[in-house]
């Protein structure tokens, strides 16, 4: 798999455009009727709307982050769900493969890398 392009961030969630996505990738199913991407404390998720859409998990991902795939067969959008104080969406477009990584920062008193909380 190859970066194509960086298409930025909606919170704690980087975006990658890819040529491929890994073999070993894990189908993944919705979330009462959602693709989350990005799971938020407060219920305020972070989904990948689309109304035709795979997605998939890598499950060899390092400690501390989680790695996501779509690949949208249709137009969709990754959609903050919040009510206000939101993060733009951000739009894709049909035949799109994108990455989608959980940022994560290393506590050194516990020695151990966990995913940013946005």
């Amino acid at each position: 798999m190859r970066i194509i392009e960086t298409l930025g961030a909606q919170g704690e969630i980087r975006m990658f455009r890819v040529d491929e996505i890994p073999g070993n990738a894990v189908p993944m199913k919705k979330e009462n009727g959602h693709f989350i991407i990005g799971h938020s404390e407060t219920g305020h998720h972070h989904v990948l709307e689309a109304e035709r859409v795979q997605v998939f998990q890598q499950p060899d991902a390092p400690q501390g982050m989680t790695i996501l795939f779509g690949i949208l067969e249709s137009p969709g959008s990754l959609t903050h769900l919040r009510g206000h104080d939101t993060h733009a969406p951000h739009a894709f477009e049909p035949g799109d493969k994108i990455m989608f990584r959980t940022d994560r920062e290393y506590d050194p008193y516990a020695e151990l890398a966990r995913r940013v909380a946005d």
